[in-house]
């Protein structure tokens, strides 16, 4: 028996994996240092351990990054780095098998995320406002909550990881 309860644990691990994403990607972007690519690694072995650890984490993981890839996001060095030791954590710890419907629904608005704000986020209006601010996939997972769909648990994690990006990007950008 764990003394850290299990929702902790997920929000953690995602609050983690999300600030040192995002401080790979910032430093990645500026240059490509030693610390871009040990916070790209921190991350993917966070990331790879919430593959580990459950079928929705599993799910929300593998569908951000494939969304993101398919979004041409995973587009630097460092970035690989991270990706291959998610990779490499799967190969070592293994894998819950993602519910497919899942991963498949959190890469499209990852994917739609990204693209959207790559494309729409400059324009005025409610259109820019919602890519600017990547909301297709916080919206959805919360829709997908309240529905019974997915558990709280993994809906307040991907939160965190959502959050801790974002907070992280005010200090760096």
């Amino acid at each position: 028996m764990s003394l850290v309860p299990r929702p902790l644990i997920v929000a953690m691990l995602f609050a983690g994996a999300g600030a040192t994403l995002k401080l790979a990607d910032h430093l990645g972007e500026r240059r490509q240092s030693p610390q871009a690519y040990v916070y790209a690694i921190f991350s993917g072995a966070l990331l790879g351990t919430l593959i580990y650890l459950g079928v929705e984490e599993s799910s929300y993981v593998l569908g951000i990054v494939l969304g993101v890839a398919l979004g041409g996001k995973i587009n630097r060095p460092n970035l690989l780095a991270g990706l291959l030791t998610v990779a490499m954590s799967a190969l070592i710890f293994g894998l819950a098998l993602p519910h497919l419907w899942l991963l498949a629904v959190v890469a499209a608005l990852s994917f739609l995320d990204e693209v959207g704000h790559d494309r729409l986020a400059s324009r005025t209006g409610l259109v820019g406002l919602l890519f600017r601010y990547r909301v297709g996939l916080k919206v959805g997972t919360i829709l997908l909550a309240i529905s019974g769909l997915v558990l709280v648990t993994t809906a307040v994690g991907f939160l965190c990881f959502d959050l801790s990006y974002d907070v992280v990007s005010r200090f760096v950008d």
